[in-house]
């Protein structure tokens, strides 16, 4: 079953099928002169009884024609069964369109990227497929806030790209959306400021969280946010009910310590964190309850 990560890159095509499009150019591949850009159905069925499913496909019209189909493919990980199943996917597809075809794959390491990057031999002579690949050393850094507007969900990949990097690139990825997103339509600011969040390592989502939160507005805080801000508060308090412990040189058990930092209600850390300065043991915390 496919994980949240995975769902959540994924629909930033399914919301604006351009994207593919924006991306492929970064690999330095010309498009085919189209007029429409839409999304079609994922089911890459052959004659067999077995169905292949892609991610995402994306056909770009020319006057009502076909004139070229993506493949958008998410890796959260290598995957050697894709290298067999990637050539049926853009095969069924030009069958299916009868134009040429494109496979695109997503990664958020750059080791899967280097992974997904490998040609693939066909074994046929002069038939080796090489997919494009756009992992976090491939995405552009958005750094113009205009162009941040108009593409919202490459603004989301900027940060998620380059965000984790905690020098002057990283932060000016993240300033650029958080200037853009207020501006951005249809509450896309919001929603992709969900997605940054999700797809950021901790410390960097930590980062970008606290970017937010000082623009002093809660347009930011939907329901995705709110979790992820309780969630850091009660991180914060059980951390400090274990140091409160052992600054008092009382011992905390392995078990007792999972427990407290296992616990992600705000309101019993609150009610613990004054105990763990007076108890004698730890015990006496959890006999509180």
């Amino acid at each position: 079953m496919p994980s949240i990560v995975h769902e959540t890159v994924i629909d930033l095509f399914r919301k604006r099928p351009t994207l593919a499009a924006t991306l492929i150019r970064e690999q330095g591949v010309a498009l085919a002169t189209h007029d429409e850009v839409r999304l079609e159905s994922e089911s890459l069925a052959d004659c067999k009884p077995a169905e292949y499913r892609a991610d995402a496909v994306i056909v770009h019209r020319a006057e009502s024609k076909p004139v070229l189909g993506v493949i958008v493919e998410v890796q959260l990980r290598p995957d050697e069964d894709k290298r067999w199943s990637w050539p049926v996917y853009l095969a069924t597809l030009r069958a299916r369109l009868q134009c040429d075809t494109a496979l695109l794959v997503m990664c958020l390491s750059s080791k899967t990227a280097r992974a997904c990057a490998t040609p693939i031999d066909m074994g046929h002579p002069g038939w080796t497929l090489a997919p494009l690949v756009m992992g976090p050393d491939h995405l552009p850094r958005i750094t113009d806030v205009a162009q941040a507007i108009a593409e919202p969900e490459l603004a989301a990949l900027s940060v998620v790209a380059h965000g984790r990097d905690p020098g002057p690139a990283g932060q000016e990825a993240m300033d650029v959306f958080y200037k853009a997103a207020p501006l951005m339509a249809d509450g896309l600011g919001k929603t992709y400021a969900d997605v940054v969040l999700a797809l950021l390592p901790k410390v960097a989502a930590r980062k970008f969280m606290e970017g937010l939160m000082a623009l002093g507005t809660d347009e930011y805080k939907s329901d995705y946010v709110r979790q992820w801000v309780a969630e850091g508060k009660a991180e914060g308090k059980a951390e400090d009910i274990v140091l409160a412990f052992r600054t008092r040189g009382i011992y905390v058990s392995p078990e007792a310590e999972r427990r407290i930092l296992e616990c992600s209600d705000v309101y019993q850390l609150s009610a613990w964190f004054p105990k763990s300065i007076t108890a004698d043991s730890v015990e006496e915390l959890f006999d509180s309850e």
